[in-house]
């Protein structure tokens, strides 16, 4: 009976880390916030930067929200974002659980909880984080491209479009100039965005910047990360970078980021 739980145990726990190995390979990069929830300060006690350290030691790609690469600017969703919980109930341990989100919100990935009874807070959270670490450690984490794939079906679409172009130019010629105004009104509303004020107003699970009017002209959604903010019905996120919010969004071709002047 006990060789029956036990080997029932261990079935659970391979089923388990192969599918969250599964889903860490989907994932290209890993988000450090500047701070975590818990943190009265940016890196307070640099554990911002061992968790950076320490996916990049064991063979992850890890980077701060501010230095994010260029693919990873175009597409969010290529990354994970570490959340590092700690468990202040407890009297004499330090407690710490290291948890990866998706651009949804989605948890893909928890790890085991680390522990540390040392009362000084540095060496507490850094003995807690590295025993947390060793989920992340002991897989076989390799990003899994789509590219190879999908570049071919990519080309070929790539190639008709063109050649669909260059045959309907002559008649869609008069159909340019509506798009040119789109154009123009985007650039408009984006130096708006830029020189007016906007008042948060706090929301379920965000907020809503109004203007002047008083009209809402955007809504932000929290994320695990700390001044990081998911715009509503946009591939766009706000952020705060070095005391200046930041809009950053891709249209599909390019990204294109903004300083938005905010009250909260």
């Amino acid at each position: 009976m006990l060789k029956k739980i036990i080997f029932t145990i261990s079935f659970v726990i391979i089923s388990c880390l192969g599918y969250a190995q599964k889903n860490m390979n989907d994932y290209k990069y890993i988000i450090i916030p500047k701070a975590y929830e818990f943190s009265k300060s940016d890196d307070q006690y640099q554990l911002n930067s061992l968790t950076k350290f320490l996916f990049n030691k064991y063979g992850y790609d890890a980077y701060f929200v501010e230095e994010l690469p260029d693919d990873l600017k175009s597409d969010r969703c290529l990354g994970l974002i570490a959340e590092v919980s700690n468990d202040e109930g407890s009297l004499f341990k330090t407690k710490l659980e290291i948890i990866l989100k998706d651009c949804y919100d989605v948890v893909i990935m928890k790890s085991q909880i680390g522990e540390s009874r040392v009362k000084d807070y540095k060496k507490a959270y850094n003995e807690a984080l590295r025993e947390a670490f060793e989920t992340f450690q002991n897989l076989n984490y390799e990003y899994a491209s789509k590219e190879s794939v999908e570049a071919k079906p990519k080309e070929d679409k790539q190639s008709l479009t063109y050649v669909e172009v260059k045959e309907t130019s002559k008649i869609v010629k008069t159909k340019v100039k509506p798009k040119d105004v789109t154009t123009k009104t985007a650039a408009i509303s984006s130096n708006e965005v830029k020189q007016e004020l906007y008042y948060a107003q706090a929301i379920t699970n965000g907020f809503q910047l109004v203007n002047s009017e008083p009209k809402v002209v955007m809504i932000l959604l929290d994320s695990s990360a700390k001044d990081v903010f998911i715009v509503k019905d946009k591939n766009a996120i706000v952020f705060n970078k070095e005391g200046q919010w930041i809009y950053s969004e891709n249209n599909g071709a390019s990204t294109i980021e903004k300083k938005l002047n905010i009250k909260f």
